[in-house]
């Protein structure tokens, strides 16, 4: 056998193990880069190849393991980036016939992540296919971020200008995870960022909310009265507290009052926020929004719409718990471990390890009335 077959084999080989053996893993593979015939890095999110197979679309993970063994017969590079930004040089570790839970650990075969020249994606006629690499900025920012380091904290901060027209529309912003602080020059946003950071490194994770504001002179129908503006000596701040009527108390999940989140205070009906000095009550109409979310009926319901486990490629077992429609839930668990919530998807979920393909997996899901409701389901193979 020569040396190509002999890597094919090892290849297969180790795929198989990855989707049917049950081992710990420090950490979960995130994104794939692997060079394709022509001398491209592409790059894949294998999390959510994961997620569409999951789902019932494998056009994504079809191509992405038709690529990943085509990658490995020639010999190219491929590289392997974890949910907890390692990088495993994984081609070094093919070559080495070493296991992947034995190289994520070890320094010997730690990778840099590559730069990608395009990324495998399905696109709108469900074909797997090659895109250039896009790092999109939001439509409502202004310029590129400006990095920043104060001699003060000594730390560094990303800092971002909104377009005027979007000024009193934003709500939130978060900069790399990092939830930001509106400034006060009100279109400036800013949030600390890892020293060594670029504004260019930035692309792709700043994500802006945006609500649109009601109509100038109206209030919120769940606010009692005009807000009260106040001045704190203690911390030289200004700040406005609004009154929350007394059948909303309950219903009421956050506040904004000019784009500042405000904090519930000791009297639940009472939520307070930080406003620029001179603020006044009336120059607040129309910038406060209340959310508002009706809590679960009280009593037992069936929370447990369907489960879903899954092997993956890694050998690592994905779990997908849907809710019934109008459920909420405290928390969930799997095997007694806490999943996760993807407001996006509107699911809860993890990744659990040490399963094969047969083993149960037991859901318990504690609603936030107090109610539990359990499932189980039976581990199968990705794709299937």
């Amino acid at each position: 056998m020569n040396a190509k077959k002999a890597l094919r084999v090892l290849a297969l080989t180790l795929a198989l193990v990855f989707m049917f053996s049950a081992v710990a893993f420090a950490a979960t593979p995130s994104i794939i880069f692997y060079q394709n015939a022509a001398g491209q890095i592409v790059q894949v999110d294998y999390q959510k190849a994961m997620d569409q197979a999951a789902a019932g679309n494998t056009a994504l993970l079809q191509e992405l393991k038709r690529a990943y063994i085509d990658a490995q017969d020639n010999f190219r590079p491929i590289v392997v980036k974890n949910d907890d930004g390692s990088v495993v040089d994984w081609s070094k570790a093919l070559k080495d016939k070493k296991p992947y839970q034995q190289v994520v650990a070890d320094d010997n075969y730690k990778g840099t992540e590559p730069r990608p020249d395009v990324e495998l994606v399905v696109d709108e006629t469900g074909k797997a296919v090659e895109k250039p690499v896009a790092k999109p900025w939001p439509a409502e920012m202004e310029g590129l971020p400006l990095i920043s380091y104060s001699d003060l904290t000594q730390k560094t901060y990303a800092t971002i200008t909104i377009k005027a027209e979007y000024v009193d529309k934003v709500t939130a912003v978060t900069i790399a995870g990092k939830a930001a602080v509106q400034q006060p020059d009100r279109s400036k946003w800013r949030a600390e960022v890892p020293a060594g950071t670029t504004a260019e490194s930035l692309a792709g994770k700043i994500v802006i909310t945006v609500q649109e504001p009601p109509a100038p002179g109206q209030w919120p129908e769940q606010m009692e009265g005009l807000p009260l503006i106040s001045y704190s000596d203690l911390t030289q701040k200004t700040y406005a507290t609004i009154t929350i009527k007394a059948e909303y108390v309950d219903k009421v999940t956050a506040v904004t009052i000019a784009g500042k989140a405000a904090v519930q205070q000791p009297d639940r009906s009472k939520w307070r926020a930080e406003v620029p000095a001179g603020t006044t009550a009336e120059s607040l109409a129309g910038k406060i929004v209340i959310t508002v979310q009706e809590p679960p009926a009280p009593g037992p319901v069936e929370a447990i719409k369907e489960i879903r486990a899954k092997l993956d490629l890694f050998g690592q077992t994905r779990v997908w718990v849907f809710l019934n429609e109008g459920v909420e839930a405290a928390s969930v668990t799997a095997n007694g471990q806490a999943l996760q919530y993807n407001a996006v998807d509107q699911r809860w979920e993890g990744v659990l390890d040490n399963l094969k393909v047969g083993d149960p997996v037991k859901v318990v899901v504690t609603t936030t009335g107090g109610s539990n409701d359990e499932g189980t389901a039976t581990v199968v193979a990705m794709g299937s």
